[in-house]
């Protein structure tokens, strides 16, 4: 048989598989390549790390036409096994497991002397079973079967992507869509990518809320040699102490960065991936910071409330608020005293520290409005009405290392509103 080198990545079942297992797993393995008169070996086993490499070398065996080597470890584990200096142009080739394990073998030649092996996602006891047989064993699936989950049948070819549509045309979709939400669209501008695909432009935020995508030029189009697709990350960060605002490591031709600041911010963004030596299409939108938001916690406060009431598409704020409150950390009571018919807004935000966890729950009556969609934003928003009732009473919860503060603004958004019993 001609000089191969042949390789399957085994279909496994759940995660959670014990040294144990995994060695009498190999051990059943070895089982039966002996029955089909080969020469095993179960070698010692290894501890592989998250994000390590280890260099295992194989045991001897007599030379005889084929040798399988088989890596097996827990099925959550996932890891690369690369074979260094092998024939046929493969050297340096990664051959990717699949739900924890690696099979290879060749038919023909030497055998390999060693294989590196690279954990890219857990960490977990490798087990190596290495066998020297006159032609190829029963393979993995077949002497594992719970190891299995069915025949793998290649998918079809997806084929070339078509040609993106050109820069201008995606930004003025997403200019559009912004002004649906109240954005206000600045200039375009034009920043030029280096001969690495990376580049650097800079942007003056007024206070407000902002969002900068940045648009890669199809290789295609613009006549660039390489691979056609593409992914452009970006980074914006605050030219005064370095502080990474916002980040797009998204697997896409357009970054987005989404930023809300108090005060006016010169920032620098940061682009690597464009084609060489071409143009990136920068758009901008922004919404400016409501009227009426309390000064009383900063500036950083204010963007935090802006960004928790933008997410919930709340531009606006009628009139000064009726409570300022704040607190720490932990589950905090805040009662409210409200008119009957009254219509409210609570907005709550972090004023100092960062948190872990953050929820802000009012209860009126039999009511019950909540906000917890996590510490994104920054801050929450409970919207509700009165109806009959002239209390109520707000519970903030913020959790996360010292020190650690939030605050409290309550409007009072109408009046006379008046609703049946829910």
């Amino acid at each position: 048989m001609a000089s191969a080198l042949a390789v399957t990545a085994a279909a496994m079942g759940s995660v959670g598989e014990g040294r144990a297992g995994l060695r009498e797993s190999g051990e059943r393995l070895a089982e039966a390549w002996r029955g089909a008169g080969a020469e095993v070996v179960v070698d010692r086993t290894r501890f592989l790390d998250q994000d390590e490499t280890i260099a295992i070398v194989l045991p001897r065996l007599p030379a005889t036409g084929c040798t399988t080597v088989v890596f097996l470890g827990p099925r959550g584990l996932g890891f690369q096994a690369r074979v260094p200096g092998t024939e046929e142009g493969d050297v340096g080739r990664k051959i990717q497991s699949e739900a924890g394990a690696v099979s290879l073998e060749r038919c023909g030649g030497g055998a390999p002397g060693r294989v590196l092996l690279s954990s890219n996602s857990g960490r977990g006891a490798i087990e190596t079973v290495v066998a020297r047989s006159d032609g190829p064993l029963p393979p993995l699936r077949v002497v594992l079967p719970e190891r299995t989950g069915g025949a793998l049948v290649p998918g079809p070819e997806p084929g070339a992507l078509p040609p993106l549509p050109p820069q201008e045309s995606r930004a003025e979709v997403a200019e559009d869509r912004a002004r649906l939400d109240g954005g206000v669209t600045a200039p375009r501008v034009t920043w030029q990518a280096g001969i690495d695909g990376s580049g650097a432009g800079h942007v003056l935020l007024d206070a407000g809320c902002h969002r900068v995508r940045l648009f890669a030029a199809d290789r295609r189009v613009a006549r660039v040699p390489g691979r056609a697709r593409l992914d452009l990350d970006a980074e914006m960060r605050d030219e005064a102490d370095d502080r990474l605002l916002a980040r797009d490591r998204s697997d896409a031709p357009d970054a987005d960065l989404s930023v809300c600041v108090g005060e006016t911010t010169r920032v620098e963004v940061v682009f690597a991936g464009s084609p060489p030596d071409a143009p990136v299409l920068v758009a901008h939108v922004s919404w400016s910071l409501p009227e009426y938001l309390p000064t009383l916690w900063g500036s950083e406060a204010r963007a935090r409330m802006t960004r928790a009431l933008l997410a919930r598409h709340v531009r606006s704020l009628p009139r000064p608020p009726v409570l300022l409150t704040q607190g720490g950390s932990g589950a905090s009571p805040v009662p409210l005293s409200i008119e009957p018919g009254g219509c409210y807004l609570v907005v709550m935000a972090l004023v100092q520290g960062t948190a872990r966890a953050l929820g802000l729950r009012v209860h009126v009556g039999a009511s019950d409005v909540f906000d917890n969609r996590g510490v994104d934003d920054g801050g929450a928003v409970v919207a509700f009405c009165a109806r009959e009732r002239d209390r109520a009473l707000a519970h903030v919860e913020v959790r996360g290392a010292p020190p650690l503060a939030w605050g409290l603004a309550v409007y009072r958004v109408a009046d006379d509103v008046w609703e049946g019993p829910r």
